[in-house]
C-alpha cells in the first residue's frame, strides 16, 4: 500500500517558492490578524463615536440657534444642576464643534464619581447627564490600549502602526503596477477564495493613503510615549483655585482671551486641576488641522489676568506634528464628512487584517482548512488564544466590573469631624481605606488634618476637598483651616 500525503501537504509541497516580499507581506499580520482587525474597528467606530451617541441618547442633542449663550450662562447651568459637584471643566472635547451637539460640563461628585452634565447652547438649559465614563470614551481607551493595566496597552496598539507600515510596503512591491488594480472588477465566478483575495487587493490599493496616514500617526504615537517631546510648555504659574468661579468670572475669561486671541472661536474653559495649574480657554484660531484644544490662553484664575499663550501658526515644525497627528489619525478635522469617510476606510483596513489571513490559510492548507473561517483560526495558530483575552476577555472583564468608575477614587461616608469652623462631614475612600477627605464651606487655603497617633499632616486640595493619605490603623480626628 502507498502512502498518500493529505492534499493540504501535497498542495504545500507543490507550491513554488515566493519571492521574499510576498513571504514577508504573508507573514506581517498573520499571527496578529485578529488583535490587529479589532484595533482598527474600534478606532473605526471611536471615529464617529460621538454621532452614535447623538443617535442613541437624546440628551447629547441639542438646539441649533445663531446665538449661543455665553460660556458663563452654560457654566451656572451645570453648577445648579449639580450643586454639590465640583465643576472642571466644559467645552466640546474631540467632538466637531457644531450645533447640534450639547456641551460637556465634567464634574467630580463628592463621592468620588465623575459626572458630565450636558447644556444645550442654544438655550442655556441641561439636556440630561451622563454619570461615569460616556460611550465615546469608553470607544477610545478601548482602542488606545485594550484596558490592560499600566502602558503596555498602549505599547501595543501603537506598535501595529510597524505592521501595517510593514505590510504596506511589501504589498506594493509585490503587485506590480498596481495602479493598474484600481478599477479592476472582482471576479465572482471562480469561487470564494478569487473573490476575497480581489477583494483584498481592491480594498488594499484605495485604502493605501488612508493606510499610510494611521500607520505613520501610530508610529508616532509609540515614540511619543518613549520620549519624544516635541511639545513645548507654556511657562504659568498660577494662584490656588479654593472655590468654584461663578459664571460671571468665566465669562470674564472669555473675553479676556477673545481679547488676546481676536477671532477665536472658544470650545472649552476649564479651571486648574492642581494648585499653581493655570485657567485654560482652548479655541480654533488662524491655524487648520489642529487638535481642538491647540490654541489655548492661560489665566490666573484669582485675578483673572493672562499669563501666557499657546498659539498654533507660530509653531515649529515638529510642535506642529504633536497637534496634528490626533486630527489625522482620527479624521475630525473636515466635520461629519470627514468622520464618515475615515469611518469606510477603516471598515477596510479591518477588512484587509482578516481576509489577508483567511488568504494566507487557504493558500497554505487548501481544502484542508475548511471554510474561510477554519483558514483564519488556522493561520492564527498558537496566537488565537493570546489575541482572544486581549480582544475579549479583558475588556469584557473591564465593562462588567464598573468600567463607568475606573480610575476614579470612590468616597463613602465615614461620620464627622471636628474643625475650627464646627463639625463637617468625614470621606474614605472605599478602596483601600487610606484616603480621607472633608468638605468644609470656609475659602481658606489650605487645612491641616491632626491624626488619631497626634501627628499633623497637611492636606491635599482636590476638586472641593480637602485630601490626605493615612497610614491603614490609623484615622483623622480634627482638622483646622489655613
Amino acid at each position: 500500500m502507498t502512502y498518500q500525503p493529505a492534499s493540504g501537504t501535497m498542495r504545500a509541497a507543490k507550491a513554488p517558492r515566493r519571492p521574499l516580499a510576498y513571504r514577508l507581506h504573508s507573514l506581517f499580520g498573520l499571527k496578529l490578524s485578529l488583535l490587529l482587525a479589532f484595533v482598527c474597528l474600534t478606532g473605526t467606530i471611536a471615529a464617529i463615536s460621538h454621532e452614535i451617541e447623538w443617535l442613541l441618547f437624546p440628551e447629547v442633542r441639542a438646539t441649533a440657534a445663531e446665538q449661543p449663550v455665553s460660556w458663563g450662562t452654560m457654566w451656572e447651568a451645570a453648577r445648579q444642576h449639580r450643586p454639590e459637584g465640583w465643576l472642571r471643566s466644559i467645552g466640546p472635547y474631540d467632538r466637531s464643534d457644531v450645533d447640534y451637539f450639547a456641551k460637556d460640563a465634567i464634574m467630580r461628585l463628592p463621592d468620588g464619581r465623575e459626572v458630565t452634565v450636558l447644556i444645550d447652547p442654544g438655550t442655556g438649559a441641561v439636556t440630561g447627564e451622563q454619570l461615569g465614563t460616556p460611550f465615546h470614551a469608553f470607544m477610545r481607551g478601548l482602542h488606545y490600549y485594550l484596558f490592560t493595566p499600566g502602558d503596555w496597552g498602549f505599547y501595543l496598539v501603537t506598535s501595529l502602526g510597524f505592521v501595517l507600515l510593514a505590510s504596506l510596503v511589501t504589498g506594493l512591491i509585490v503587485y506590480k503596477r498596481f495602479w493598474g488594480g484600481l478599477f479592476k472588477r472582482p471576479r465572482t465566478e471562480r469561487g470564494s477564495r478569487t473573490l476575497l483575495g480581489d477583494l483584498h487587493r481592491l480594498f488594499a490599493l484605495w485604502a493605501l493613503p488612508f493606510t499610510a496616514l494611521i500607520a505613520l500617526t501610530s508610529i508616532w504615537y509609540f515614540a511619543e510615549r518613549t520620549g519624544v517631546a516635541w511639545e513645548l510648555e507654556v511657562p504659568t504659574t498660577a494662584s490656588p483655585l479654593r472655590q468654584q468661579p461663578s459664571g460671571a468670572e468665566v465669562d470674564d475669561w472669555v473675553r479676556t482671551a477673545v481679547a488676546a486671541m481676536p477671532g477665536i472661536h472658544v470650545t472649552g474653559v476649564s479651571i486648574p486641576w492642581s494648585d499653581g495649574d493655570p485657567v485654560v480657554v482652548q479655541g480654533e484660531w488662524r491655524a487648520w488641522l489642529v487638535r481642538e484644544r491647540t490654541n489655548a490662553a492661560y489665566l490666573d484664575p484669582a485675578t483673572g489676568k493672562l499669563i501666557g499663550l499657546r498659539v498654533a501658526h507660530r509653531m515649529g515644525a515638529g510642535e506642529r506634528i504633536v497637534h496634528t497627528a490626533d486630527p489625522l489619525h482620527f479624521g475630525n478635522f473636515a466635520g461629519l464628512a470627514g468622520k464618515l469617510l475615515w469611518f469606510v476606510f477603516g471598515l477596510m483596513l479591518t477588512a484587509l487584517a482578516i481576509s489577508g489571513a483567511m488568504i494566507h490559510g487557504k493558500r497554505l492548507w487548501g481544502a484542508d482548512a475548511g471554510s474561510l473561517g477554519g483558514a483564519w483560526r488556522r493561520s492564527l495558530g498558537s496566537a488565537l488564544i493570546p489575541s482572544l483575552l486581549l480582544t475579549v476577555a479583558v475588556p469584557g472583564w473591564y465593562f462588567l466590573n464598573g468600567w463607568q468608575t475606573a480610575g476614579m477614587t470612590l468616597m463613602e461616608p465615614a461620620g464627622t469631624i471636628a474643625s475650627d469652623a464646627g463639625s463637617i462631614p468625614l470621606l474614605r475612600s472605599t478602596e483601600d481605606s487610606t484616603t480621607w477627605c472633608a468638605k468644609p464651606e470656609s475659602r481658606s487655603s489650605g487645612a491641616v488634618f491632626t491624626l488619631s497617633d497626634g501627628a499633623k499632616v497637611d492636606a491635599v486640595f482636590d476638586a472641593g476637598l480637602y485630601c490626605v493619605e493615612v497610614p491603614h490603623g490609623r484615622s483623622v480626628v480634627a482638622l483646622v483651616m489655613t
